[in-house]
């Protein structure tokens, strides 16, 4: 599935140059807001202190207000606060995050979803983040590595005042798996069910063995119907 990309900056919209630096690191956020809430802010005269290059909303629209080749504000910290970030990429760089990033909010409330994303949310994001990765590449013959090194929360680069940025419950490692085409099993291929076994797989319901397997004509057992339940439960109606 493919993917509109809605530009929304303007002239009001902070940005800078990269200093020389190009992109190795996507990192992901939360707005504490609505999607129209953060358009209107990044796009305000009054606003002088944040932007990003990306918004996710929650029915899976993609919005744009930097352009990638531009510095966005929002992963910096100064100097002084560079020590306490958890991120190892940041450390080893030892400059502005800012510089070799790029950003993306995900429409949401903290104490409400925990960093959650919607099953609309997370196609959205998972195609955004192969578009960057893309996009860098060919922009600066950089492949951006698809891991939780360079693929981050801002709670990782600002620990102090972005703690929950963008929660717990954002699912990385599901974004990574994806991106790595780990989603595809390896014996579903022409399986009338197949379809729907990546899907299942995508939303984190069912997940295969470690070899690579899903065994799609295999019983299953009442252990594993119960971690289905289970995970069903847990999503977001």
């Amino acid at each position: 599935m493919s993917y509109k990309i809605i530009w929304k900056g303007n002239s009001n919209t902070n940005k800078s140059t990269r200093r020389g630096h190009a992109p190795h690191m996507i990192v992901n956020h939360i707005t504490e807001g609505s999607a129209k809430s953060t358009i209107s802010w990044f796009t305000s005269s009054g606003n002088t202190v944040s932007s990003a290059h990306f918004l996710v909303t929650k029915s899976g629209e993609i919005y744009q207000f930097v352009k990638i080749e531009d510095n966005a504000w929002a992963n910096g910290v100064s100097a002084d606060n560079r020590k306490f970030a958890t991120a190892s990429i940041v450390k080893e760089k030892g400059v502005n995050p800012n510089w070799y990033s790029v950003s993306i909010e995900h429409e949401g409330i903290y104490r409400m979803t925990r960093g959650k994303l919607t099953d609309k949310q997370l196609k959205a994001t998972i195609w955004l983040h192969r578009y960057i990765i893309d996009y860098v590449e060919k922009k600066w013959n950089i492949e951006i590595p698809i891991d939780r090194k360079h693929i981050l929360g801002h709670y990782e680069i600002d620990p102090r005042r972005k703690p929950n940025c963008p929660g717990e419950k954002y699912p990385f490692d599901q974004v990574i798996q994806v991106l790595n085409n780990k989603e595809t099993f390896t014996d579903i291929k022409g399986h009338w069910a197949e379809q729907y076994i990546n899907q299942v797989a995508l939303q984190g319901i069912m997940s295969g063995y470690p070899n690579g397997d899903f065994k799609p004509d295999e019983k299953v057992s009442r252990a594993e119907l119960a971690t289905v339940i289970a995970r069903l439960l847990n999503k977001e109606v």
